[in-house]
């Protein structure tokens, strides 16, 4: 009888027959097509190596790849078109476009790499000490991800399938966005390194993309406390809305722990580059994307989310040429754009003419808030603090 409960019970994490086919016609083909256009490219001009513009652009499209698989995969669990299983075709797409980075970072990391193919310890470590700068955390993401996602099958077999919020506070599930972070920081790290980088617009792409794309991974794993992505239902006051002010609670919550999180990417990508003139905009547009993959509604009406991130985006760029070098207000106005974007869309797009029902000291308030604890960052952002020199 156990064994027959085990059965039953792999057979749901793995997946009815079907969806193993979904699952392998997804994953595998996609990396076919993507290894046939490799090899090509390999045996014509060849594999573009760390720090060449090429390069700079595949590593961009591969994590775009990777990343739009997380969103697609977060709308299909976020939106019921998944079940328990975990070889579905909606993993396919995810788990392809990160295993194509991912051996694209070590096949281009092994040309750079002089001596033979490593084999013992003492070799694997000369070879990873001798990355360049930054590659190193996106090798260490991909270990990570690699162990979660193993681990994460065990998991499921030793105490069954998550379910509800359940799923974003798996310690499985949570070393799978830890290793998500890191690989996707790998632009942005390259960069910190490298003194010529992020001197153009052009050049700052790429660093607030990966930026953007790994603070959608914390925008998945939060979507329980995150203004843009809950039910403005479960955020008002009034008749058919959340008894009491647990709404107004959850709402003021939700924008406060955002506001901290998006401040916290703005100024560690400050700490290193001077925002070019459409930064913010990349950056707010990237995350917009996760923002509309797992807000609820229809598919058809996912670009209503996109909205207010946009719009702060532009709005923070205009705002940065004019305060930009005075980091505490900019500090201050970084959630106060959001914030009263946030207000505008409700009003425009989503007929909330009352915004919410909150009153006028919630309304006004929470922007002092928000804003407070992102002057509190930019505070914590700043390392050129002196240490007390001990008196002899």
């Amino acid at each position: 009888m156990a064994m027959a409960g085990n059965a039953k019970g792999l057979v749901g994490i793995f997946g009815t027959p079907q969806e193993l086919r979904d699952f392998s016609e997804v994953f595998f083909g996609s990396l076919a097509i993507a290894l046939v256009y490799f090899l090509v490219r390999h045996f014509t001009t060849g594999i573009a190596k760390p720090g060449t513009k090429r390069f700079d652009l595949t590593m961009l499209a591969l994590a775009f790849w990777c990343f739009i698989g997380m969103c697609i995969d977060g709308w299909a669990h976020t939106h019921g078109e998944v079940d328990d299983s975990f070889f579905t075709k909606w993993h396919g797409i995810w788990y392809s476009g990160f295993t194509a980075y991912a051996c694209y970072i070590v096949f281009a990391l092994w040309q750079i790499h002089d001596g033979p193919f490593p084999k013992s310890p003492a070799a694997i470590k000369e070879f990873l000490d001798g990355m360049p700068g930054g590659y190193k955390v996106g090798v260490m993401g991909m270990i990570v991800f690699s162990v979660s996602g193993f681990g994460d099958m065990l998991w499921h077999s030793f105490f069954g399938i998550e379910g509800g919020t359940d799923i974003l506070l798996s310690p499985t599930h949570l070393g799978l966005a830890a290793g998500l972070i890191l690989s996707l920081l790998v632009p942005a790290m390259v960069a910190w390194h490298d003194p010529d980088s992020g001197k153009t617009f052009k050049s700052q792409i790429p660093i607030v993309f990966g930026l953007g794309c790994a603070w959608s991974v914390i925008t998945l794993f939060t979507i329980y406390s995150n203004h843009l992505t809950t039910n403005y239902i479960e955020m008002c006051m009034g008749k058919g809305c959340a008894l009491g002010t647990e709404g107004l609670e959850r709402g003021i919550t939700s924008i406060t722990f955002q506001s901290m999180i998006m401040a916290g990417f703005i100024f560690f990508f400050m700490k290193r580059w001077k925002p070019q003139l459409g930064a913010f905009t990349v950056l707010l547009s990237a995350n917009s994307i996760a923002v509309a993959a797992f807000a609820p509604g229809k598919l058809g009406e996912a670009w209503k989310h996109m909205l207010t991130p946009i719009l702060t985006g532009i709005i923070l760029d205009v705002v940065y040429r004019m305060y930009g070098e005075r980091k505490r207000l900019f500090a201050f106005l970084i959630p106060t754009v959001s914030i009263l974007s946030w207000y505008l869309m409700l009003v425009l797009i989503d007929g909330y003419n009352n915004l919410l029902g909150w009153t006028i000291h919630a309304t006004v308030g929470i922007v002092f808030v928000a804003g407070g604890a992102s002057v509190m960052m930019s505070v914590l952002s700043d390392s050129d603090f002196a240490l007390p020199q001990e008196q002899v």
